[in-house]
């Protein structure tokens, strides 16, 4: 059935797939992430099928013209939204909750599709999870991402995860340099900066942190180091939980590991990504690192 684009290599989404058609049910939301755009658009073109053809989907379906219509992108009970300028913003939400305002007539389901989920700004991300918080029951929604680790954990939460099979870099200092667009010259400064604030609080506030801000003078500077910071706190949780490191080598990390819970691992994993959005709305970028720093220091173990 699902065999022509591969599906038997992505062995999560091929068992969603046929439970969808076999059962015609599904849970109200999904998050499908990999590396390749490509494949993304590849998987979430078939899901949608799978999730609105009212027959039992085939490749190349031949008993309805819903498929095609999906195809080209011309079917009114399917909805897209991308990014303009890498946001996507509350008032494309706003129009997506008004066209699904009535039940599904001609599928199964209705199904709106967000791309690149990561760019939903605070305001959009709030009124999407009003939307999965109280669905339709024949509405589902599906996520896509390359960069999972950027989308809220809040949406995240309320969605199947399906990663997808690809054989692109996702690990390492390359895939740091990729995803942030920064030279491996700044994302080492971005890591010794918070490895000080690990291991010396107050220098790190009291002087550091101006040293930092001129080396990240930008909101879009400022937000590719926190992500370095994020990636850092990861592949601390990852030592802990598995021994092992996807982004940097184990002697950057390890003493910071040795004397932090998981839990506490995990509180300034969500606050350094909460920041991350904020930080799109903060002028002061002063101000902002102070709260930062401040926020990190006052987490503690529950």
């Amino acid at each position: 059935m699902l065999d022509e684009i591969n599906v038997k290599n992505q062995p999560i989404l091929n068992k969603v797939l046929n439970k969808i058609n076999n059962s015609k049910n599904s849970v109200q939301a999904y998050i499908l992430y990999c590396n390749s755009k490509k494949l993304l658009d590849l998987y979430t073109n078939l899901f949608s099928k799978v999730l609105i053809c009212p027959n039992k989907y085939k490749e190349n379906c031949n008993d309805c013209n819903i498929c095609a219509r999906i195809d080209d992108n011309t079917f009114n009970e399917l909805k897209i939204i991308n990014p303009v300028n890498n946001v996507i913003k509350k008032e494309s939400v706003i129009e997506l909750r008004n066209a699904f305002q009535t039940n599904s007539i001609e599928g199964k389901n209705e199904v709106y599709i967000i791309n690149d989920a990561e760019c939903l700004n605070a305001s959009a991300a709030n009124a999407i999870l009003k939307f999965l918080e109280e669905p339709d029951s024949n509405t589902v929604a599906i996520f896509t991402t390359t960069n999972l680790d950027m989308v809220l954990p809040t949406i995240a939460s309320r969605c199947q995860v399906i990663k997808l099979n690809n054989d692109s870099i996702d690990k390492g200092i390359d895939f740091v340099v990729k995803q942030t667009n920064l030279t491996e010259e700044e994302i080492y400064a971005a890591l010794d900066f918070i490895r000080l604030a690990e291991n010396n609080y107050s220098l790190a506030f009291s002087k550091a942190k101006e040293e930092f801000l001129n080396q990240f003078q930008t909101k879009d500077k400022l937000s590719s180091a926190l992500y370095v910071m994020l990636l850092f706190y990861k592949d601390i949780l990852n030592y802990k939980l598995k021994n092992s490191c996807l982004y940097f080598e184990k002697n950057d990390l390890i003493s910071i590991a040795n004397r932090s819970s998981i839990n506490l691992i995990t509180k300034k994993i969500s606050f350094i990504l909460e920041n991350i959005y904020k930080l799109e709305y903060n002028v002061n970028i002063l101000l902002f690192m102070d709260n930062l720093l401040i926020g990190i220091g006052e987490i503690q173990d529950d």
